[in-house]
């Protein structure tokens, strides 16, 4: 591999203020009792709903703050459903109509956010939790060197999966940077076949219980807006570029999962084509990005990693950010191997 490898990494020191500044922020509270004005609907409010008043934080138009708004909301007191909702870092999500729930991922260059709606129709209630931090610039007195990732085996899983034995098929949308498809092609299957430094076979063995299928070129793109937000699903798994023109300037990518209940059933990976080089074959121009790299960490969050959050851990390849020219990512650490086959044993 070109760039810093897994094991040129992992005697890299790193921040130990990292952990600190990726906190997991769990907002918590009640709402007052009200009707919702504000939504896609007013499910659950009743004939007694109709003499309240929504919650202040829930106003009509606009995007919500998650900062603003109790971690469960009553359907009844204020209707969320289509409302868009902001979290850490300025990560945004669509909270979703049909159904379905949702976990939203931004990667950054300084940093990463993590959004969770869950939506629950027959109990009438929405939960949101959101999760974010920055990398600190420069490096404290304190810093030190980070776990060897081949023997680091912390893991973090979302709360929906794939079946097992599945695969998960997807449609690439090229956008307009003219890049080749393999960088982000061989980013899925580095995840899909645990390929990794730490062996001589290159692979952890065995493989994860889950397989993926190219089906084509989309027209559409992912379903992620210009500020990187998630927007609304349309039942097909898109990945490729998108030109995330009103994002912060430091996004990555931004990938969007959808659920019911345990089962993933769509999930969009969008990588910023605005703004940002980006590092294939060859040397590295300094400041470019590695496609494979991104596209592992990504294809993580697909099959249901979440961030590993720490200094110590940030060699692993769900660390929440990525610097230039760095294509360590794109090879498997222990902890990423590890939680996917907590999440589908092995085949």
């Amino acid at each position: 591999m070109h760039g810093f490898s897994r094991a040129a990494r992992a005697g890299v020191a790193v921040p130990a203020a990292l952990s600190a500044a990726f906190a997991c922020m769990m907002i918590a509270g009640s709402g007052s009792a009200g009707a919702g004005t504000a939504g896609a609907g007013t499910a659950g409010a009743g004939t007694a709903g109709a003499d309240r008043r929504a919650p202040a934080w829930c106003k009509p138009g606009g995007t919500l703050s998650a900062r603003a708004m109790p971690h469960k909301i009553k359907i009844a007191d204020c209707d969320l459903r289509g409302r868009l909702v902001r979290g850490a870092n300025g990560l945004t999500a669509t909270v979703p109509a049909d159904g379905t729930s949702l976990v939203a991922h931004s990667l950054r260059t300084s940093g990463a956010a993590g959004l969770r709606i869950g939506v629950d129709d027959r109990a009438g209630e929405i939960t949101i939790t959101t999760r974010g931090g920055r990398v600190p610039e420069g490096r404290p007195r304190t810093s030190r060197a980070p776990l060897d990732p081949c023997r680091d085996g912390t893991h973090r899983t979302e709360p929906s999966t794939w079946p097992k034995g599945g695969t998960v098929e997807w449609r690439y949308h090229p956008g307009t940077t003219g890049l080749p498809m393999s960088g982000v092609a061989k980013g899925i299957s580095n995840m899909v076949l645990a390929n990794t430094d730490c062996t001589d076979e290159r692979r952890f063995t065995p493989p994860p219980n889950v397989g993926e299928r190219y089906s084509g070129i989309s027209s559409n793109g992912p379903n992620v807006t210009p500020e990187a937000s998630c927007g609304s699903r349309d039942r097909v798994n898109t990945f490729g570029w998108k030109s995330l023109t009103g994002a912060e300037s430091d996004v990555l990518a931004a990938t969007c999962i959808w659920f019911r209940g345990t089962s993933t059933v769509e999930t969009d990976m969008a990588l910023q084509e605005h703004a940002k080089s980006w590092w294939t074959t060859g040397t590295c121009t300094a400041g470019s990005y590695s496609v494979e790299a991104v596209a592992t960490h990504e294809a993580g969050h697909v099959l249901g990693l979440g961030h590993v959050e720490g200094a110590d851990h940030s060699n692993l390849t769900m660390t929440p950010a990525v610097a230039s020219c760095d294509n360590g990512p794109a090879t498997l650490g222990k902890g990423d191997y590890d939680g996917l086959i907590a999440l589908y044993g092995g085949r």
